[in-house]
């Protein structure tokens, strides 16, 4: 079935809050998803984030973001009141810097209220106790290790009192006992998000919407995966990293990149049978229908640099578990509905592997016009129709973006193939986005900005592959102002939210047309 979607993380959502959450807004795009005829919304994992925002270095695989709680279910729930609310912005000025301190703020309030309910609600305690026994295998790790972070003031849990670091049975005891309140904090946090995710996703399975998640293949050094399972990642006798993951020089950076991830002791995973993993994608398929398996070549072979070096360059390739993780994946869950990010330098081995696997690969747009016609991302090279086609991801410029800042050779290359190769039919120009072309431009001509992005969307659009996934960036003309990320800059990425109303009725019914033109 050929089908086509929209790529927008849930921080990017619309929120008076400063980051995106699980509020109006996100049910408002569900609404528009259905109208434009669209069969997915893809979004970014949704796990905790770093200081910096990024979900790809969480402090757990199993938990979701706190963040991402809309407040206005919580005050729907008579867990906050405007009153306090007013009272609260009376004496905290989040600003610009911390979009998350007035949201952190304001969960506290709730909680306590949550508290208080628990005493009389027999119901509200039954659901809740019954919640935390079920994910009682990953939530107690978490809880505690968040409350322990807090109270250490953010050190790295190396750093942490010894026995406790060290996870000695009676200092974890210990621990809980004395942080029981932050540690309670904590559940009833992924108590929330887990319902409020729900009713999320029932709603936009509603409108005929599916959701496609994304599984980071690393995990961060500071997290609960690493402190509770130490012995799952090359780490030393005191849990420091001995390796980091990383990069060498390619597409997105010329001198590589040096991470900061623990890398997995494979052998350490096999022996386990690859339980973890497998529970890893157990509960990412809980929160999601599909969902996009980052750095596939990752699990053929991956990157590891000493650990403190910061040079890409003194990187080494080291095998990763190849089918044995996916049979095992398949064994205990079935057949998994999973996307390969296969992008980068691919060996044969990882090609094997990937066509073993069967899962759909990735196929950007932005990638084709580096070099000539041989070019395996331009799609009349395109052997499969089992494959994801997007414009770009997270990780490249917007459209737009990409396409002003791209040489004349590189736009003289997109302004020819659209014309020659595409043979995408001209329509009439519509407010805001609409198909094809003004007037097809001389064999010579470069397409200006906007037409470009138009006809690489229609060229993902007609494209043979089953799936379609274009960013909202896209669909929205937006320029390099609202790129969500730049590989190896440290700071500045994550903060792009889309403007409230941006995307209108009418943008939803130009979309819907072209997609159904394309019988996606």
């Amino acid at each position: 079935m050929r089908t086509s979607g929209i790529l927008l993380a849930i921080m990017s959502l619309p929120s008076s809050t400063g980051i995106g959450e699980m509020n109006q807004a996100a049910y408002d795009f569900i609404d528009r998803l259905h109208e434009a005829g669209q069969h997915y919304w893809q979004v970014l994992p949704i796990g905790p984030v770093n200081a910096e925002y990024c979900p790809y270095q969480s402090s757990s695989s199993f938990a979701g973001e706190p963040l991402y709680i809309s407040l206005q279910r919580l005050e729907e729930k008579g867990l906050l009141d405007c009153e306090t609310m007013g009272e609260m912005d009376k004496t905290l000025d989040s600003g610009p810097e911390d979009p998350a301190l007035r949201k952190r703020k304001a969960l506290r309030i709730a909680f306590r209220s949550f508290r208080e309910k628990l005493r009389s609600d027999d119901d509200a305690r039954l659901h809740y106790s019954a919640f935390c026994k079920m994910e009682e295998s990953w939530l107690d790790d978490y809880a505690l290790f968040e409350a322990l972070s807090e109270y250490f003031g953010d050190k790295n849990w190396t750093h942490w009192d010894g026995p406790v670091s060290r996870r000695n049975r009676e200092a974890i005891a210990t621990w809980s006992v004395k942080l029981s309140y932050e540690v309670e904090f904590y559940r009833w946090t992924q108590y929330e998000f887990f319902d409020q995710w729900d009713r999320l996703k029932k709603y936009a399975h509603s409108k005929n919407v599916e959701l496609i998640g994304d599984i980071p293949y690393y995990t961060a050094h500071e997290s609960a995966d690493c402190w509770a399972n130490p012995k799952l990642f090359q780490l030393d006798e005191d849990g420091a990293l001995v390796f980091e993951a990383g990069a060498p020089p390619d597409a997105f950076t010329e001198k590589g990149q040096c991470w900061g991830n623990p890398v997995y002791d494979w052998n350490a995973h096999k022996n386990q049978n690859y339980r973890w993993w497998i529970d890893r994608v157990r509960q990412q398929l809980r929160f999601f229908d599909a969902v996009r398996m980052d750095h596939m070549r990752g699990f053929e072979s991956y990157y590891v640099i000493p650990a403190g070096t910061e040079d890409a360059n003194l990187g080494h390739w080291e095998k990763g578990p190849g089918m044995e993780l996916f049979d095992a994946l398949e064994r205990e869950l079935g057949k998994c509905r999973l996307i390969a990010e296969d992008l980068g330098y691919l060996t044969q081995e990882v090609r094997d592997m990937m066509a073993k696997a069967g899962y759909p690969g990735m196929k950007i747009l932005q990638f084709a016009f580096d070099t000539g016609e041989e070019n395996v991302y331009l799609p009349f090279n395109y052997d499969t129709d089992n494959g994801v086609v997007y414009t770009g991801t997270h990780d490249n410029d917007t459209t737009l973006g990409w396409y002003e800042k791209a040489e004349d050779w590189k736009q003289k290359f997109v302004s020819w193939y659209l014309r020659e190769k595409a043979e995408i039919p001209q329509w009439r120009k519509e407010e805001l986005f609409y198909s094809g072309y003004e007037q097809r431009p001389e064999a010579d001509a470069i397409l200006d900005a906007p037409n470009a992005v138009i006809g690489l969307i229609e060229l993902a659009l007609s494209s043979r592959c089953d799936t379609c996934i274009i960013p909202m960036q896209d669909y929205l003309l937006l320029g390099s102002e609202a790129r969500t990320n730049v590989p190896g800059r440290a700071k500045g990425n994550w903060r792009w939210q889309m403007e409230e109303h941006a995307f209108t009725k009418k943008l939803a019914a130009a979309i819907a047309e072209a997609t159904a033109r394309y019988n996606r």
